[in-house]
């Protein structure tokens, strides 16, 4: 089982959200093997959040959610 975890994203101007795939059985690091810090954390909507900003989503991650699904069809 999988879930999303969004973090400000420094790479885009203003700073947008970068949403990273991240196990429930190691919540410490995505997918793609990017560790991950809760005061980094960003809650869509919540206090801290960009407003307006655009979403990006991690590439890496969602190759390796496709793969584990592809796999798991077979």
């Amino acid at each position: 089982m999988y879930e999303m975890w969004a973090e400000t994203d420094p790479a885009v101007d203003p700073s947008g959200l970068m949403w990273h795939v991240v196990s429930k059985d190691d919540a410490s690091t995505a997918l793609c093997g990017q560790l991950l810090e809760l005061s980094r954390r960003v809650v869509p909507n919540g206090l801290g959040a960009p407003v307006g900003a655009p979403d990006r989503y991690c590439d890496p991650c969602l190759v390796t959610v496709r793969e584990t699904m592809a796999s798991a069809d077979h």
